[in-house]
């Protein structure tokens, strides 16, 4: 993919910074900036139960085999596999601990954007047609953070089908964000990406 820069540093051969350069060197900064993202986000998630202290846990192996499942339908499996590791206070977890901890990540990050786009993102805004699309954004991930909500109570209650009734609504509702904003494109994607996986895991919870 990085080609182009990379003939750049070839012996004898001329600098020139073609638009194919330009575009590779683009998209590097656009994944470096999603990464970083993705990582804050990630590491502002607090545990699920504030009594247990908060240390490195390393999944057992059929916990391991019990993720991987899950992560290996995402698009970035290695940030799926860390959500949940870090949020686990025990070795050995099963499909429900699991779960549980992805539907409560998808709901906190869902909380958090809406502040972050009331607080942050629309005092940026740069233009009207930015802050048009951001006030839409704000008012879809109102809808989200409630669908997760009522997601997170029905797993609580063990009620899998109400659970993902409320999940499958998510992924459509979100749609209707659609911004410009570099910094509201990241976001969305991280999103995006927490509450595929809480429904990954909701289904492998047994049928009632």
């Amino acid at each position: 993919m990085a080609q182009p820069m990379i003939k750049l540093t070839g012996k004898d051969v001329p600098f020139v910074w073609s638009p194919e350069c330009e575009n590779q060197y683009v998209a590097f900064l656009q994944r470096i900036s999603l990464t970083i993202t993705s990582l804050i986000i990630l590491h502002t998630i607090p545990p699920i139960s504030t009594e247990t202290p908060i240390t490195q846990i390393y999944p057992d192996a059929p916990t391991m085999i019990l993720i991987d499942g899950i992560c290996v339908n995402t698009v970035n499996m290695y940030y799926c596999e860390q959500s949940i590791i870090s949020k686990l206070d025990n070795p050995h977890s099963e499909i429900t601990t699991v779960t549980k901890i992805a539907v409560f990540n998808a709901l906190y990050i869902s909380e958090s954007t809406v502040d972050l786009i009331r607080d942050n993102f629309l005092p940026k805004a740069e233009n009207p047609l930015a802050e048009t699309q951001l006030q839409t954004c704000l008012a879809t991930y109102n809808n989200v953070e409630k669908l997760m909500e009522g997601a997170y109570k029905a797993m609580l209650h063990n009620e899998y089908s109400e659970m993902r009734r409320y999940q499958s609504s998510v992924l459509g509702v979100l749609d209707n964000c659609k911004s410009d904003f570099d910094l509201m494109v990241r976001t969305n994607s991280w999103v995006r990406l927490m509450i595929n996986i809480s429904i990954f895991a909701s289904r492998k919870l047994p049928a009632p």
